[in-house]
């Protein structure tokens, strides 16, 4: 089947195409291709090696199923079907037909992704540290009767009925700060 020499013609293309990604994740600091460039990078792959693609977004079920099928210009009997479990993403202030947009556009961009092998290394989990960070806490101060102001924020506190306990989740306290403390307040 002639189609199979033209999509690996096709990812060989968009392979050695030196495309800059123009995407980027602010959040996790990468970069990416933005679906318009895959739909780019994609239609330019095709049209060099006489493919036409096709996508439907189809529900039964189980839910709903992206299909992009590839097909031979030459030969339209000549069909290649990549399929994907989907759904509809929940986007805030979109309507369903939006939201309905939005999984057409991600789940066509991933199955071009399959079909045309374009790898992008920034969502590969295996080459980040996955483990949990560890909580963060905040560093705690050593109050001393020099520090006057929060002595006597401190010393108001436990008149008012905080315990020496509530006081140390803020505060780090020696013994004899604590005794100290203890004393001024009785």
């Amino acid at each position: 089947m002639e189609i199979y020499k033209k999509l690996q013609s096709a990812r060989k293309y968009i392979r050695t195409c030196k495309e800059e990604k123009k995407g980027h994740n602010q959040y996790s600091g990468y970069k990416y291709f933005t679906p318009e460039q895959i739909s780019q990078l994609v239609s330019q792959a095709c049209e060099n090696n006489g493919l036409l693609t096709l996508f439907n977004l189809k529900r039964n079920e189980n839910g709903y199923l992206g299909e992009l099928q590839i097909v031979n210009i030459e030969t339209p009997r000549e069909t290649l079907k990549f399929e994907m479990a989907t759904d509809i993403p929940l986007i805030k202030a979109t309507n369903a037909t939006q939201q309905i947009g939005g999984a057409v556009t991600y789940t066509e961009r991933y199955l071009s992704m399959v079909a045309f092998d374009i790898k992008d290394n920034n969502l590969d989990f295996d080459s980040q540290d996955n483990r949990p960070k560890p909580e963060q806490k905040p560093k705690l101060k050593e109050l001393l009767p020099s520090d006057k102001s929060n002595w006597e924020k401190v010393k108001k506190a436990l008149i008012d009925g905080y315990t020496i306990d509530q006081i140390k989740t803020k505060w780090v306290l020696s013994e004899e700060n604590q005794e100290l403390l203890l004393s001024e307040t009785i």
